[in-house]
């Protein structure tokens, strides 16, 4: 994976751009969730790459990092696992296509994998927040 992030190289400048017009231009009933798009687009673009890396290095962060996301996420719009797999599938897409012939065998297999554990934990994360809230509202 790391192998592809050197082949990408300048590949990445205005990435995150592309990746947040995409994003919106896909969903745009999500537009309002980002009252600055352009200050989330680096972050986002940046914290996805990392938490993916993250989780296949087998550190120990990734799964509080996704449980902030997803509930920091929540302030702003009810997205779910399919709009962060979505997110993750335009961001390895667009590495591939920005890489060209110089994109690493194997390595979307190794993105994908990586995104389809972060959907997982997603998903899990969703679930747990969603079981809390349902608590909460009994009380």
């Amino acid at each position: 994976m790391e192998a592809s992030l050197v082949a990408l190289g300048d590949g990445v400048e205005g990435m995150a751009a592309e990746l947040m017009d995409r994003l919106i231009a896909d969903h745009p009933h999500y537009a309002s969730a980002f009252m600055n798009p352009e200050a989330a687009r680096e972050r986002m673009t940046r914290e996805t790459l990392e938490a993916m890396l993250g989780l296949a290095a087998g550190e120990p962060w990734v799964e509080t990092t996704i449980a902030n996301f997803v509930d920091l996420h929540h302030n702003y719009a009810s997205f779910g696992a399919d709009d962060y797999a979505a997110w993750l599938a335009m961001v390895i897409d667009s590495m591939e296509r920005r890489t060209g012939v110089r994109w690493p065998a194997g390595a979307s297999a190794a993105w994908r994998r990586q995104a389809a554990c972060l959907t997982a934990f997603v998903e899990v994360e969703l679930a747990r927040s969603a079981t809390q809230k349902g608590i909460a509202a009994e009380r």
